[in-house]
């Protein structure tokens, strides 16, 4: 891996933790809701021997600041590009990320080349009452501290989803993720305590899905067949309202597509950035 840099960019008020390395097109790795940059180590350093790969801790995560005003993910991520001298990039966003991936090609279409969303969710969606009373459920146990049966119900819930048990499980993932998600918890207690402010209270939300329709790049969207309903019906709608976006299904892969097998997850994103660079090239 070459040209690795790390650094602070200062953005819309606060500061977001970033990496950059390699070389060639762009390419941006967002994280997951209970994630931060680390979740693509081995994926960030492959990819960047091919492509500039940048990676970053969204506001409230992380090493990046915590919110104290609103603020709107999409344009945090025009800015940090910015402070990085990025006119345009692929963007790849897996379940959370996947949202800011497609927020910020509502917003600012002229900066995406590419769009990858594995399992990508919504804040338009109406989520289930299960998931719902779970997410309830999950949310008590936080603010007791009680972690550990947080992330039971977390990691079952999304992780496993409703085909599989924890036990079915790698167990080498389950032991990250829960790393992972402790260090998320943790922040967002410590935000609430320095700020008064839940991360999500303060952000601003566009209304993407009317505005699916515009957008005019090259979409795949990974769709495990062992994830929530509710994460199926989002991405099959977002491959369905996208012009010219595709699907595929992966029947034996839940939510967390791009940790599960990161290495088929990785070929499968090399195929596709190299397509949607051809047909660029063909325009």
């Amino acid at each position: 891996m070459t040209n690795h840099e790390t650094g602070f960019a200062p953005v819309n008020g606060t500061e977001l933790y970033y990496e950059r390395a390699g070389s060639g097109d762009a390419v941006v790795l967002l994280h997951t809701g209970n994630g931060n940059t680390t979740i693509w180590n081995g994926q960030f350093e492959d990819l960047a021997e091919d492509y500039t790969v940048v990676r970053y801790d969204c506001r409230g995560f992380g090493r990046s600041g915590y919110p104290d005003e609103p603020y709107q993910s999409a344009d945090d991520l025009a800015a940090l590009l910015d402070h990085l001298g990025i006119e345009r990039a692929h963007v790849i966003g897996p379940s959370f990320g996947g949202r800011i991936a497609v927020e910020f090609a509502v917003l600012h279409p002229a900066r995406v080349r590419s769009l990858l969303l594995a399992a990508p969710v919504s804040r338009e969606h109406e989520w289930t009452d299960e998931v719902n009373t779970n997410r309830m459920a999950e949310e008590d146990l936080i603010w007791a501290g009680d972690d550990d049966k947080a992330l039971d119900i977390s990691l079952g819930s999304w992780v496993a989803g409703p085909k599989r048990t924890l036990a079915d499980m790698d167990p080498t993932l389950i032991a990250r993720l829960r790393i992972t998600a402790t260090a998320g918890y943790d922040r967002r207690r410590r935000t609430v305590a320095e700020t008064g402010n839940e991360p999500d209270e303060l952000e601003l939300v566009p209304n993407a899905a009317e505005r699916l329709g515009s957008l005019q790049v090259p979409t795949l969207v990974l769709i495990g067949g062992m994830d929530q309903p509710d994460a199926i019906e989002i991405g099959e709608r977002l491959a369905r309202d996208i012009p010219g976006a595709s699907a595929e299904y992966i029947d034996d892969l839940g939510h967390m597509i791009t940790m599960e097998r990161p290495e088929e997850f990785l070929q499968k994103a090399r195929a596709f950035l190299a397509e949607a660079a051809r047909a660029e090239a063909a325009r």
